[in-house]
């Protein structure tokens, strides 16, 4: 049995829920508030949002690097979090202010500012999440998946409340501050809320992350920028696993940038969203119970290769089943929720296993970088996702207001949910093809990698 505290368990528990509960404002609602509240075209804000993210990918690459040689008297880890919690503010407020007015090269800059400003933010935020679960932990895998399924249960239940909340908050502000203002007042509401979650776990944490200039007995090495991206090309453990989260991400934003399409044109009634949303998330609470149990049963490996599986089947069934019925799309969304919290409970643990094992195989000891990889996958899937689902909407005719025709509903649903079940289904091939650390793998990697630091750390205290 894990000897995990409680605090820790909880603290880091309600940092995923409230990190999921901001999360959710961008995620669901960029596209449609440049678009219907900012004026860009669907392919301007395809582009603008395509400069942003491949920034953002390029900070999230650089964020494991920064933090491994960072010396900051906070600590490893619960330092960034301490500083992005700001910074993750400001970017989501000024992300959703309303700038229309502005000159296009002038909103442009500025849309394009917030958001790196909110995603980078975001990329140490999450490598930093990753990396206090590893140290509350330790080399206890049982301790590491409590954590993991704690946080997705938590961002599970955060989804019902953000999607149960952020429309009609939006409604409620929309008479005191504007249609546009009224999105500015929720990002701040949910920013406050992050904040103080963010402030919790850097609290919890400082007892396991010691500054890097404390750990007596121990004079510690960085690896090279040169060590640490070979850590990477040579890990193949960890490139397979990247390449399969990135296509479930990229079908993840893809569905989500199009999901207030989908209900205002296709269904017919954007407040529909915010009750479908609060009845899928909440069966995806249920899903991030039981799932992960059944993900156990069949091993991590195994998990994230069915779990994609049903994922794209659901998402086929929306493309020719949705098109009219909301009823149909609550159904194949909840089989889709099942399907993904195979894997998701999981967490970075994927992540961590893959450092372990490179640890192991090499006797290198850039796990740490294999931990902010975990975050890689998101940036690539807003990169690809983000930009196919502008991109495709201007191919098939999309413009603000427009009145839908049954065939523009018919290729919506190919941009919404048709193309997302492509990308699932081949990242479930790569999985099932490439990847091979079973759960006894990870333990014994795990265990030997912890051995070898406690003899390294007597050897040097001598």
């Amino acid at each position: 049995m894990s000897k995990l505290g409680k605090k820790e368990i909880y603290s880091y528990t309600l940092y995923g829920f409230t990190m999921a509960v901001f999360s959710a404002m961008s995620m669901n609602y960029t596209n449609i508030f440049l678009t219907d509240y900012l004026l860009y075209s669907a392919s301007l804000m395809g582009t603008t949002l395509l400069v942003g993210r491949i920034v953002d990918l390029i900070v999230a690459l650089m964020a494991g690097g920064i933090i491994e040689k960072s010396r900051l008297k906070w600590g490893k880890y619960r330092s960034w979090t301490m500083i992005c919690r700001f910074t993750a503010f400001i970017g989501c407020t000024l992300l959703f202010t309303n700038i229309s007015t502005l000159p296009t090269g002038l909103k442009v800059s500025a849309t394009i500012t917030a958001y790196i400003l909110l995603h980078g933010s975001l990329a140490f935020l999450q490598t930093s999440q990753s990396g206090i679960l590893s140290l509350m932990a330790g080399a206890d895998i049982e301790a590491r998946n409590i954590l993991a399924a704690r946080n997705a249960q938590a961002m599970a239940l955060a989804n019902i409340v953000a999607s149960a909340t952020i429309i009609p908050l939006i409604n409620y502000f929309t008479p005191i501050f504007g249609a546009a203002g009224a999105y500015t007042a929720v990002a701040i509401l949910l920013g406050l809320v992050f904040f103080l979650g963010a402030t919790i776990l850097s609290k919890a944490a400082k007892p396991h992350d010691t500054p890097h200039f404390k750990n007596a007995g121990l004079e510690m090495t960085t690896p090279t920028i040169k060590e640490m991206v070979m850590s990477v090309v040579n890990n193949d453990q960890l490139l397979i696993y990247l390449a399969s989260l990135s296509l479930y991400f990229t079908a993840f934003v893809m569905n989500h940038g199009a999901m207030a399409y989908y209900f205002t044109y296709a269904l017919g009634d954007f407040l529909l969203m915010s009750l479908a949303l609060t009845v899928t998330t909440s069966f995806a609470v249920v899903s991030s119970i039981i799932s992960p149990k059944i993900g156990a049963k069949i091993g991590k490996d195994k998990a994230m290769v069915v779990g994609l599986l049903i994922y794209s089947a659901t998402f086929f069934g929306m493309t020719f089943l949705a098109k009219e019925s909301l009823i149909v799309y609550i159904i194949f969304a909840c089989l889709g929720m099942a399907g993904m919290y195979f894997f998701l409970g999981f967490g970075p643990n994927y992540a961590i296993d893959a450092g372990e094992y490179y640890y192991y195989k090499t006797g290198k000891d850039n796990r740490a970088i294999a931990i902010n990889m975990y975050s890689i996958p998101i940036k690539i899937g807003f990169i690809v996702g983000g930009t196919l689902t502008g991109y495709a909407l201007d191919a098939i005719g999309y413009t603000a207001g427009i009145t839908p025709t049954p065939e523009f509903i018919s290729k919506l649903m190919w941009v919404f949910s048709g193309i997302p079940a492509i990308f699932s289904l081949i990242g479930a091939i790569i999985m099932q093809a490439g990847y091979r650390i079973t759960d006894e793998d990870a333990a014994r990697y795990a265990k030997a990698n912890a051995e070898k630091m406690i003899g390294e750390r007597e050897q040097a205290q001598l």
